[in-house]
């Protein structure tokens, strides 16, 4: 490493940096956009809550603060307020706003013993002090513009608490409803949102013009995306201003994982040991620093230097080798493509663990999956879960994974949302990887594109498989284990059909080679192994699946062998060996330890069938195919890509046999066997009346991403209409993923639950 080189790597940064932030069309374009959040704070408005409505469009949350969960009385949805209670909406300016609270009526006791008045302030001034009536009131106020002249308000609610008979719970005053009125301005905005969504706005043009992107295009790319946020700015002031840091924070970390896959490895590698070198310092002093507030958790700046310096250090290592194996492999990423890969890792990234920290987004099972992280961590591995009224072993892999990071004292929440989402980011390089492998030209490795290089197959498959809404359901019910195993299963589907190759007799090879060969051929069986392993202790039903599907590989390669088929029989001795090493270590170390299990549940099964094992009446056929067709394959991932793999599977088939390519046939018979294996357990359920599921339609998403890619580009060159149609089939998955993500971010209104 010499000085000079690293002092060129950071100067190179450092301009690129100053360039990009010297440009006049970002200010134009941020002035434009500020000045849009500032009219929108001028527009009359009419906001209601309805207070006790927690989910769906209307809900209170995260609007209120201080108050019990939601009840229902005759008269409708109501929260009982503790001793303060806080009304919170940021982002409508400053100015009066005209509010109108309607609080229920309450019984003798509560009237009794319970409070005579309730105080509103806001912030350090008292603005009123109502008297409380036993049958019930609606109370009509003035509130004046925030003292801090932030523009965001709040409004608390104080009063005296009684804990009821058989309640353990100090209640206030039962508040249901509260609206609020305001004029058109002139009023000054809401600077701190402004700024929050000015700074996002600012990070997300250095992401995109680190990139690889001109002004030109960044602007235009940005532009659309700034005029909905305005929108938003309009429609739902308070919601909006909500989202200001977590968009900030989303697009932050977004930018770095741009630098981290662009900076220069020699720059990143000495970045990681200064920061490594500062937070041990920080460490041993004991000083933790500033803490930024992550919605469910909160992280301190100790932690972020350690985790930037694990992250440099990690890319200055990894992406050299990454570079040198896919030299090796004859698979190279055009710049244009770069480019267009780097932006689906920001949006993935961005949307996924931004929607994760807004406040009061949809949680989805992040208790559960801290509480078996915290198990975990204090060395309780054989962990067992229910689903659906069966047990099951729950394996441990993310957390063990994740467990040496909590020494930087990091929460266990933020570890497994930060940690989902990157995996989710980084999946879509994986998918262009194995879509490239398969579309790659003779003679040139770096055109994966159609005949006319207008719709390049390998982008578009990675496009689909990260903002595909398949992806967007595991991130809001927060699979945590489920979302790493997906990677890993992805990552092993990679390594198949990119890195295959049929094991060639060492006597066909010189002296020269042969240790060069014996090497990489230890260093592929081990890495199979291990990333087998992963699966296979990362989840349940992924294991059940995978092994389904490793047999029917070793069997088509043993038929291929019987047929005398050139290399089959050392591929099935190579490959199979890996297989079952996995399968014996998985077993033996782990789920041997269900073996009492397994035996009594097999043993109900086969009495009373899987409905007998879960204790439940059989579903319906109506519901199952109903769940089948609206939940499964319209809101999974749009329908259309799933209309078209049959054409990609016919062209990978005919290809296969009319230009024998070993990924192309490697391609096919995994493609086949996930066929096989997800639709015999799509249809299961019909037979069996369970809903028991080991995750099928996830399992087959990388098929899914690039067989719906290569579909579509068939499609493509169908002239005009096939182009319109594409383009129509891909909007409604994108429309499906915006508004099934949107409406979990706002509303934490469920998704159908990924299977």
């Amino acid at each position: 490493m010499r000085i000079p080189t690293l002092s060129a790597s950071f100067g190179a940064e450092a301009t690129l940096l100053l360039t990009t932030l010297r440009d006049g069309a970002l200010w134009r374009m941020l002035v434009l956009f500020a000045l849009l959040l500032t009219l929108a704070a001028q527009l009359p408005l009419h906001y209601a809550i309805d207070v006790g409505r927690e989910d769906g469009i209307g809900s209170d949350l995260p609007l209120v603060r201080g108050m019990f969960p939601p009840e229902e009385a005759a008269v409708g949805l109501f929260r009982w307020t503790t001793e303060r209670a806080v009304v919170r909406l940021p982002g409508v300016g400053q100015r009066s706003l005209a509010a109108t609270i309607r609080v229920l009526a309450v019984n003798d006791e509560v009237a009794t013993r319970g409070a005579r008045e309730l105080e509103l302030w806001s912030f350090d001034q008292r603005l009123a002090l109502l008297p409380v009536r036993q049958s019930g009131a609606i109370y009509h106020l003035l509130i004046p513009p925030p003292t801090d002249w932030s523009g965001d308000h709040q409004i608390e609610i104080r009063s005296a608490t009684v804990t009821p008979t058989n309640d353990r719970r100090a209640v206030g005053t039962p508040l249901t409803t509260m609206t609020v009125f305001a004029g058109a301005g002139p009023a000054l905005p809401p600077w701190r949102s402004i700024l929050g969504w000015f700074g996002a706005g600012l990070a997300l043009w250095v992401a995109l013009r680190r990139s690889g992107f001109d002004p030109k295009t960044t602007q235009a790319l940005m532009m659309p995306l700034l005029a909905l946020a305005a929108t938003g700015a309009w429609l739902d002031p308070p919601r909006f201003a909500f989202g200001a840091m977590p968009a900030l924070i989303a697009l932050t970390i977004g930018w770095a994982l741009v630098v981290l896959l662009r900076a220069a490895p020699q720059a990143l590698r000495l970045t990681g040991l200064a920061l490594l070198v500062i937070s041990v310092a920080l460490w041993l002093i004991d000083w933790r620093g500033p803490t930024l507030d992550l919605g469910w958790a909160n992280i301190h700046l100790r932690a972020v230097a350690g985790l930037v310096a694990l992250a440099s250090l990690a890319a200055a290592a990894i992406r050299p080798a990454c570079a040198r194996t896919a030299a090796r492999l004859g698979i190279a990423v055009p710049a244009s493509h770069w480019r267009w890969l780097l932006l689906i890792v920001v949006v993935v990234f961005a949307t996924r663990y931004g929607g994760k920290i807004y406040p009061d987004s949809m949680p989805g099972d992040i208790g559960f999956h801290a509480n078996r992280f915290a198990d975990v961590a204090s060395g309780r591995v054989f962990l067992v879960s229910r689903n659906r009224g069966v047990d099951f072993p729950y394996p441990p892999a993310f957390y063990l994974i994740l467990a040496p990071f909590t020494l930087l004292d990091i929460d266990r929440r933020a570890l497994l949302h930060l940690g989902a989402a990157l995996l989710d980011a980084i999946s879509p390089l994986l998918v262009y990887t194995l879509a490239a492998a398969l579309h790659r030209r003779r003679g040139n490795g770096s055109a994966y594109c159609a005949s006319d290089c207008s719709f390049s197959t390998p982008l578009v498959a990675a496009a689909l498989y990260g903002l595909a809404p398949a992806g967007y359901l595991t991130t809001w019910w927060n699979f945590s284990t489920h979302i790493f195993t997906q990677f890993v299963h992805l990552l092993l589907m990679t390594i198949l059909v990119v890195a295959w190759k049929p094991a060639r007799s060492e006597d066909a090879l010189s002296a020269h080679h042969l240790p060069l060969h014996q090497r990489r051929r230890i260093i592929l069986f081990v890495t199979l192994v291990v990333v087998q392993l992963l699966v296979y202790l990362g989840h349940f039903g992924f294991w059940m699946n995978m092994s389904l599907l490793g047999g029917f590989g070793l069997a088509t390669l043993a038929v291929l062998a019987l047929r005398r088929r050139h290399g089959a029989l050392q591929a099935l001795a190579f490959y199979g060996a890996a297989f079952v090493t996995a399968q014996i270590v998985t077993t033996l170390f782990f789920y041997s330890a269900y073996a009492t299990m397994f035996a009594q549940q097999l043993a109900t099964a086969t009495t009373g069938g899987l409905t007998g094992l879960a204790g439940r009446a059989p579903a319906p056929f109506e519901v199952l195919w109903r769940t089948l067709w609206d939940a499964g394959l319209r809101q999974h991932y749009g329908f259309f890509p799933l209309a078209l793999i049959p054409a990609s599977i016919t062209w990978l088939m005919n290809g296969a046999a009319t230009q024998p390519d070993r990924r192309r046939v490697t391609a096919v018979v995994l493609a086949l066997g996930t066929i096989i294996v997800a639709g015999g357990f799509a249809a299961l359920p019909f037979f069996s009346g369970s809903t028991l599921s080991t995750r099928w339609l996830m399992f087959s998403a990388w098929l899914i991403a690039v067989g719906a890619a290569a579909g579509a580009a068939m499609l493509w060159r169908q002239g005009w209409a096939g182009r319109i149609t594409t383009l129509a089939a891909g909007g409604y998955v994108v429309w499906v993923t915006a508004s099934m993500w949107l409406a979990a971010l706002l509303w934490r209104i469920r998704p159908p639950e990924p299977f």
